[in-house]
């Protein structure tokens, strides 16, 4: 009502509200100040429709825009965990994932509907939210039985353009007497190439179409185990700047003669790697693979190591689904921990 120009309400901080300018910078106003515009929500990325509240007038009152933002707090479900307790279970393993399913509009336009699934004996309270940037947009809180699936939200390409990465926060809990278990917080980083590829997407288990499937729970406890890892392996490192230098010279001699290692990270094959989709650079990556086992296998080596990183997964899986189907009496396991953390496989030849 009293400046030039327009921007977008980014939070409410009680009775004040902040709108960001073209210029990206926060101006406090109070809700009288404010004129609406009409905008379809349709146009709108989740980062901006908080500006839609507003719409059927010019000015507000400030307890009902507040009311309104928080009005979905007195719909969440609860559970008493204090009556009829479930029998004892001491389970602490724990299955929670996050899948996307591609869907259809009449005008062409594709959706993803995003789902969360709780495959374990523990009930979960969870929080999502997209961001874009420092910016939080929340989509859905609540609590999930165990063995069960909710559907968080519907997101077109559109959207997906304006999200940089989605949080997941989740707590674990049952009836009754039970091991707690720690809560995870979970970040999933948006590649708009991997989340569009219909190859990335399989059939599974939790649905009848198929989905692209990330393991939360999973995901979450390699990232933990690879931070301890890294710790370890600095440990080692330092260790090993204290052995004698003939030992460790000879100990290199022999081991090159027995073992190989194939570093499999893209960065390592080629050099204008960004430029590439996540299944061309699988495909660069299993390419590479195979001819260095051929090798191995014709030069008669010991053993070869692939050093295939943690990431999402998906390489570690390809190379053990190959091993099986094409390569059934080569037995293969983890490489050395210390050595590779949980980043590479060792195949004996």
């Amino acid at each position: 009502m009293n400046d030039v120009g327009g921007g977008t309400v980014t939070r409410v901080d009680n009775k004040t509200v902040y709108v960001e300018n073209e210029d990206g910078f926060e101006v406090p106003s109070t809700v009288p100040q404010l004129l609406k515009v009409d905008v379809s929500l349709a146009e709108l990325s989740p980062f901006t429709q908080a500006t839609s509240i507003a719409s059927d007038t010019t000015a507000v009152d400030n307890d009902i825009i507040l009311n309104q933002l928080s009005e979905t707090a007195s719909t969440l479900e609860y559970m008493d965990i204090s009556e009829e307790p479930e029998e004892p279970n001491f389970d602490t393993s724990v299955n929670v994932l996050l899948a996307w399913i591609p869907q259809h509009k009449k005008n062409g336009e594709k959706l993803y509907d995003i789902y969360l699934v709780n495959d374990c004996a523990y009930h979960v309270m969870y929080v999502a939210a997209m961001v874009n940037g420092a910016s939080y947009c929340g989509i859905q809180a609540g609590m999930l039985e165990r063995d069960t699936t909710i559907h968080l939200t519907k997101i077109s390409e559109n959207i997906l353009k304006t999200v940089t990465s989605l949080h997941v926060d989740i707590l674990f809990f049952k009836k009754g007497v039970y091991l707690p278990h720690e809560p995870m917080r979970y970040k999933l980083n948006v590649d708009e190439f991997y989340l569009t590829d219909p190859l990335n997407y399989v059939s599974n288990v939790y649905f009848d179409n198929k989905a692209l499937i990330f393991n939360i729970s999973q995901e979450y406890m390699i990232a933990e185990i690879e931070s301890v890892a890294g710790e370890l392996q600095k440990e080692l490192e330092n260790k090993k700047k204290l052995d004698d230098e003939p030992l460790l010279n000879n100990s290199k001699k022999t081991a090159e003669n027995e073992i190989e290692e194939v570093d499999l990270h893209i960065e390592q094959l080629v050099d204008n790697y960004k430029t590439l989709t996540p299944s061309e650079m699988l495909d660069i990556q299993m390419g590479s693979f195979s001819i260095a086992l051929e090798g191995a296998i014709k030069d008669r080596k010991k053993r070869i190591i692939f050093i295939h990183g943690v990431g999402n997964g998906r390489l570690r899986l390809e190379i053990h689904r190959t091993l099986d189907k094409k390569y059934p009496k080569l037995k293969y396991q983890d490489a050395s921990f210390k050595e590779y953390g949980y980043g590479a496989t060792m195949v004996f030849v």
